[in-house]
């Protein structure tokens, strides 16, 4: 509960606090895989992290990314795959179409070669024709390329190194072993400075950009659960850019009626922008209580009604979470 700590104290203090010290350039774009069921979708993030366009399919279940020149590559995991994707429109090309395996979770590329890893290595050449395999023992949820070495985040939730350069045998990299920000963490980005990873789980969890040692540089808030890659484009050039926000409609808890109450009151949010939205209620303590809703919202002014009954008396608090935003607000139940 590190994070709802942080939060609080800094609403309190009549602060606003932010998780990220660092920014990114104004006009790149984020992009996030989520998946939930047989469903999946493909987001577009500005670098604040608010939703600018998302992209929906049925039947696909998209993972790891990789950017070349611009150009956005997805892992698809129900069948061996690797799509190029126009952000702008959600188009997709097949890449790589290799039904010799069974599951690909994410792509990395060395300037040569695109490197798929199932549970062999498998590269292919800069047209996606098959290139070779290399046997490789590893049960893989996210690889990258950082300019020297190859990157693995596995299920023992390690992130490792490995030297390709006397491919097709692969040799560990000893003493660079590292673990990711979360256990949840899927997916394995680099941009050519820092990797980024992104929490799967059954809640909204976290974006993440972090350096060697796993220490987060920034983090988002997801747009959605089931998250799975992330990757950066640097300014597309394209038709990609965020939509404004509403000029009468501003982020935030605006507060619950009754307040005190005593069981049920109703909680008060705006969204300037559609979007995935949770909103949840924790004790003094920072445990989780209850979640109220989890789901994907209109913009606009929303009311969530909220009995407490079998609660003790106390102050509890709402965090509401959506377009990489947060806001708390401090309830009290009189009995």
């Amino acid at each position: 509960m590190r994070r709802l700590t942080f939060l609080l104290i800094w609403t309190v203090c009549g602060a606003s606090a932010t998780l990220s010290p660092e920014t990114t350039h104004a006009d790149d774009v984020m992009i996030f895989t989520a998946n939930q069921e047989f469903l999946s979708r493909i987001y577009v993030l500005d670098t604040a992290g608010n939703v600018v366009d998302f992209h929906q399919y049925d039947f696909y279940r998209f993972v790891g990314m990789e950017v070349v020149e611009g150009e956005l590559y997805v892992a698809e995991a129900f069948a061996p795959r690797v799509y190029k994707v126009d952000p702008e429109t959600g188009d997709l090309d097949v890449f790589i179409d290799d039904w010799s395996l069974f599951y690909f979770y994410d792509v990395a590329f060395d300037g040569t070669y695109f490197y798929v890893d199932e549970w062999d290595l498998n590269r292919y050449d800069i047209n996606g024709d098959y290139a070779g395999t290399a046997s490789f023992d590893e049960d893989v949820l996210g690889c990258a390329w950082d300019g020297e070495y190859f990157w693995t985040l596995d299920d023992t939730n390690l992130i490792k190194c490995w030297d390709l350069s006397g491919w097709p045998s692969v040799t560990a990299v000893p003493d660079n072993n590292f673990t990711p920000p979360s256990p949840q963490c899927r997916g394995l980005y680099f941009d050519g400075e820092y990797f980024w990873s992104a929490e799967s789980g059954d809640t909204p969890g976290w974006i993440y950009k972090f350096d060697y040692s796993g220490k987060p540089i920034e983090e988002w808030v997801e747009p959605a659960f089931s998250g799975w890659g992330t990757a950066l484009i640097e300014d597309p050039g394209t038709g990609i850019s965020p939509k404004p926000l509403s000029a009468d409609i501003a982020f935030g808890l605006k507060g619950n009626y009754p307040n005190p109450f005593n069981p049920t009151t109703t909680i008060h949010f705006t969204l300037p922008r559609a979007g995935f939205a949770e909103l949840t209620v924790y004790d003094v303590t920072g445990r989780r209580i209850r979640t109220l809703i989890s789901t994907f919202m209109e913009a606009g002014v929303h009311k969530v009604p909220w009995d407490a009954a079998g609660l003790a008396s106390g102050v509890y608090w709402a965090l509401l979470r959506a377009g990489g935003r947060t806001a708390t607000h401090k309830m009290w139940l009189l009995k």
